[in-house]
């Protein structure tokens, strides 16, 4: 992938890497990374993992979009080491993303937000880059829409087991539930 920075083209620059090559990944050692039903999914099949070895939960951030399960009133986020992603790795003084293919949309995505069909740059982002934010947009894009769709999708999806399946079930009822919902509009 090629990044863009202000007074940065990856292709241009003096040594070939694009700006995240040589960042530390403070973003993936200080976020709680959240994520929704498309990119467990992803997860899931790509690593061929239950989503409850990589997720972690939390108590709800938006109580309007939170998750009902027996467990309480729930966000999903990918589980930490150390403080930093499970999925983040250390070889030679360097961290790198172990899951770089299938990440989450929100990994890919940052330091930017689609709001509202929108591009917006993180007003608390961590990275040292000053991005060239019409250049990001034009790469990213349909990365970007396609991201702001999957939330839509998830808090479609919350909001319906919130309403019709809650009935003080487990997480791992939701799990199969939001897992199953997935597949079937991949296929439809």
């Amino acid at each position: 992938m090629k990044l863009i920075s202000k007074g940065y083209d990856s292709g241009n620059d003096e040594t070939g890497e694009f700006p995240c090559v040589s960042c530390h990944t403070n973003c993936c050692k200080e976020y709680v990374i959240f994520v929704n039903a498309h990119d467990v999914y992803r997860l899931s099949i790509g690593l061929g993992l239950a989503p409850e070895s990589f997720l972690d939960v939390y108590g709800a951030k938006d109580y309007s979009l939170g998750i009902k399960v027996k467990e309480g009133l729930i966000d999903l986020a990918l589980k930490q080491n150390n403080g930093a992603c499970k999925f983040l790795e250390e070889t030679k003084d360097v961290f790198r993303c172990t899951v770089n293919d299938i990440k989450p949309g929100v990994c890919k995505s940052y330091p930017f937000e689609m709001k509202n069909g929108k591009l917006n740059q993180m007003t608390s982002m961590m990275c040292p880059i000053d991005w060239d934010i019409a250049k990001f947009e034009e790469m990213m894009i349909t990365h970007l829409k396609k991201d702001e769709f999957e939330w839509k999708f998830y808090d479609k999806l919350v909001k319906e087991w919130n309403t019709k399946h809650w009935r003080k079930k487990p997480l791992s009822a939701f799990l199969k539930f939001m897992l199953d919902k997935v597949e079937s509009s991949l296929i439809s």
